[in-house]
């Protein structure tokens, strides 16, 4: 006899919060057909608030010399490790290694 194959899921409580956001979701997507004018003052609040995280992120970085946020990996390159595979077992591009 052949052993079962088990399908792993989710665990319980992931999966009582994806059902949560899915009905925020829904919920918001109701009030926003029914007004449209609150979507473009959400969407104004959200640049808002993402400009304001962002400048502070750049302004603690310029002032502490740390950088955070995006730019804690070195650029892509050769010699920093983190250059992408050009599937040949070369780093960098392809044209700088021939």
């Amino acid at each position: 006899m052949m052993p079962s194959k088990t399908v792993p899921t989710l665990p319980t409580w992931y999966r009582v919060f994806a059902v949560v956001v899915g009905l925020v979701s829904i919920a918001l997507a109701l009030v926003v057909l029914a007004d449209p004018l609150l979507a473009v003052w959400v969407l104004i609040f959200l640049l808002a608030f993402a400009l304001l995280v962002m400048g502070l992120d750049r302004l603690v970085a310029g002032i502490t010399g740390h950088p955070f946020g995006w730019t804690m990996m070195p650029p892509p390159g050769p010699g920093t490790g983190n250059a992408p595979s050009t599937g040949s077992g070369e780093t960098g591009p392809p044209l700088l290694n021939r």
